[in-house]
């Protein structure tokens, strides 16, 4: 990451020459974290494709590429052009920009990494992408299991700092735990946590010989100090009360790393099969050259060797998972050349839209023609809904939605989650409701942004956008099916909600009119009245906009 300081994030795009307000360069954020899986649309030229570029190449690791931007081709019909294949001709694997990123990702899991796919609706998505999108609802939470393979071990845990190989060997008899029994000194060589520091950091030419030096090279060691030779080639750990104080606390600590690696939950999900083979293999149909390959086949993209930074050079595993550490972004434009997203697709993800520019703000415009731009403007910031001053870039971590982060939002936005069940309330009337996945992941980006800001009105910013990038979104129709929702829907969006039921189109502009002291006239809102009149103002223009198409040609759609 190429800054430390949260502040740092709006300068650099600065420098880079793009202007992006702070609340949406949070919302983008809290967006990713929160589903890993985030949709941009607008009109062309707003700077869809840019923020996702510049925001990768900014939080991204400055030594690895941290993104592949990815055009979408208009004849994916399978899943191919994002996955590649085995060709049984020669026995390569074609490698696509998308695998290589999915490898680059599992070398580096400290870092985030970022698959930009380009005018994603170029194609039908469903076709290319519908195996993507499987996988990542695989994501499930469960209890650690502890397992004895390396593989185990590495779903779990990496070095993350420069942890000594003194204190691997520790970590080694505490995972053996034959407390008391001296024990031959390959027992410890061959565990996995000793396996997982030569992976890490060795980089020499006589593993054997280092372990072996490690134990007998006098106090200056801490092996040495832990461990007590035995006979020739065996070694027995001492008990802490025969240790210095600064020996047994060492010991403690790494006691209380180990119960820690194998406390609480972590996050599974299956993995997609690329080939058939007994190895790895390269694109030039090369297999691994590994005899005795430790991973079974579901595991083999834990392997240290599937990526070689210095050479680029990539070998394809028979099963791929998603990283956790990789962020889906898709750029959409709607014209007669592309296809619309059907729910599955908006279902499972935050689409956030970039129709509104703020000329203002970037050109240096005189005071007339911001007066005549800002009139007709719709355009909403809130430059306060951002992380707080001094702070720390978090790391880029995703957080999996669960019943758990329903329960956190109730308690601590309550007024925006008794919101959020009258507007599923009045969805549910016309069938046209939202299930748990919506519900949960809504209320994890409630809770990540409550977390990120102490904002004094944090919730209401924060529930304005999962109105406008989680609930509208999947409402599109005649007049006749979506009229009523939308009109009952804007009444709870007031500051003081009201019933909007059975309202047509001249008595819900009367209703406007009244509210606004007349300053609203017809099916229209700019920003201006929509903050003055209305608690989430985003959602109410969005939705006066659909109902507006609705009047004028009895079909409306979110992404337009």
């Amino acid at each position: 990451m190429s800054i430390v300081k949260a502040d740092e994030l709006i300068s650099e795009f600065s420098r880079k020459g793009f202007h992006y307000s702070k609340d949406i360069i949070f919302d983008y954020y809290l967006s990713l974290i929160t589903k890993p899986f985030v949709i941009l649309t607008g009109i062309s030229g707003s700077g869809k494709s840019k923020i996702a570029e510049i925001f990768a190449e900014i939080v991204g690791n400055d030594d690895s590429k941290s993104y592949e931007l990815i055009p979408v081709k208009p004849n994916w019909r399978d899943n191919k052009g994002l996955f590649g294949y085995h060709n049984l001709i020669d026995g390569g694997y074609y490698l696509t920009p998308m695998i290589k990123l999915f490898l680059r990702a599992l070398a580096d899991q400290d870092n985030p990494y970022f698959l930009i796919l380009d005018e994603m609706n170029i194609a039908k998505t469903e076709h290319y992408f519908a195996d993507y999108l499987s996988l990542i609802e695989s994501r499930r939470i469960f209890e650690k299991k502890k397992g004895s393979s390396l593989a185990d071990l590495k779903k779990l845990f990496r070095y993350e700092t420069k942890i000594t190989l003194s204190e691997a060997i520790i970590l080694s008899a505490i995972d053996i735990n034959k407390p008391g029994v001296a024990l031959k000194i390959e027992e410890y060589r061959l565990n996995r946590f000793s396996e997982l520091w030569k992976s890490t950091f060795y980089g020499g030419n006589n593993w054997t010989a280092q372990y072996r030096s490690e134990l007998n090279q006098g106090t200056g060691r801490l092996a040495n100090r832990v461990f007590e030779k035995v006979a020739d080639g065996e070694y027995r750990r001492k008990d802490k009360s025969a240790l210095s104080a600064d020996d047994a606390a060492t010991v403690t600590k790494l006691e209380n790393m180990y119960s820690d690696i194998f406390k609480g939950k972590t996050v599974v999900q299956d993995n997609i099969v690329l080939h058939n083979c007994n190895k790895c293999i390269d694109e030039n149909g090369n297999s691994c050259e590994c005899e005795h390959c430790p991973y079974a086949a579901e595991d083999r993209y834990l392997c240290e060797l599937l990526y070689d930074k210095e050479t680029e050079h990539y070998y394809v595993p028979s099963e791929l998972p998603i990283p956790l550490n990789v962020f889906t972004v898709g750029t959409v434009n709607v014209d007669e050349t592309t296809y619309m997203f059907s729910p599955k697709v908006l279902d499972r993800s935050n689409v956030i839209e970039f129709n509104e520019v703020d000329f203002g703000g970037l050109y240096s415009l005189s005071p007339a023609q911001i007066a005549l731009v800002e009139s007709a403007s719709k355009l909403i910031t809130t430059p306060d809904f951002y992380f707080d001053a001094g702070t720390d870039m978090p790391q880029m971590r995703i957080t999996l939605p669960s019943a758990a982060s329903v329960n956190d939002f109730a308690s601590k936005c309550p007024t925006e989650f008794d919101v959020l069940i009258r507007l599923f309330a009045v969805l549910k009337k016309h069938n046209m409701h939202f299930g748990y996945r919506v519900m949960n992941e809504i209320s994890c980006y409630m809770c990540n942004a409550v977390v990120n800001t102490t904002y004094a009105n944090r919730e209401q910013v924060a529930f304005d956008n999962q109105i406008l990038q989680k609930v509208l979104p999947k409402i599109y129709g005649s007049y006749d099916k979506i009229w009523n929702p939308l009109v009952e829907m804007l009444g709870e969006l007031l500051n003081t909600r009201e019933d909007y039921s059975g309202l047509d189109a001249d008595a819900l502009i009367d209703k406007l009119k009244q509210i606004s002291g007349g300053t609203i006239k017809s099916l229209e809102l700019n920003g201006t009245a929509a903050k003055t009149y209305f608690k989430y103002p985003k959602s109410a223009i969005k939705i006066v906009e659909m109902l507006e198409d609705l009047e004028l040609a009895g079909f409306a759609t979110y992404i337009k």
